[in-house]
């Protein structure tokens, strides 16, 4: 339904638990750029536990070029630096969301050339620079997806239905 992106990740345990996340919910996983680890890093490995064969996940090694393919217009980017909330995105099923590296997020002049593009994650604590990555995803995702019902055909409104 959903396309999660990781621009340059830099710690597997944050990518393979992402990874984890949308083999769960069948979104697909893109990796931008060069990641500080191996794709074959036993860390990512383990985060991801045996669910691997379930993430559509690709990558892509040229951050330029993928960042210039782009239709914004069908792109999210998710920063700290902005006050829009993610709650405020009306996603339509096949969007991009962009999630930069942990310690640096995604390039500036990325954000500063799209910021109708740009959503963050609301910190009540302003001495709190950021959440964790894959926190992050998960938040963000998670309400995107409740927004299609977990992509799941709605059931009679008068029965109780585990999803």
């Amino acid at each position: 339904m959903f396309n999660v992106v990781l621009v340059e990740p830099q710690i597997p345990q944050n990518t393979g638990n992402i990874a984890r996340l949308c083999a769960a919910t069948e979104m697909a996983l893109t990796i931008v750029g060069e990641p500080g680890f191996a794709l074959s890093s036993r860390y990512l490995k383990r985060a991801g536990l045996d669910y691997w064969e379930f993430v559509r996940i690709k990558h892509e090694a040229d951050v330029e070029k993928f960042l210039a393919q782009l239709d914004l217009a069908r792109t999210h980017l998710l920063t700290t630096k902005v006050t829009r909330p993610y709650t405020a995105i009306q996603p339509q099923p096949g969007d991009l969301f962009l999630f930069g590296r942990e310690d640096g997020g995604l390039p500036e002049w990325l954000l500063k050339a799209h910021p109708q593009a740009c959503a963050t994650i609301p910190m009540k604590n302003p001495n709190v620079r950021s959440l964790n990555l894959a926190t992050s995803v998960g938040i963000v995702m998670y309400h995107m997806l409740a927004q299609y019902n977990f992509g799941r055909e709605l059931k009679d409104s008068n029965s109780l239905t585990l999803l």
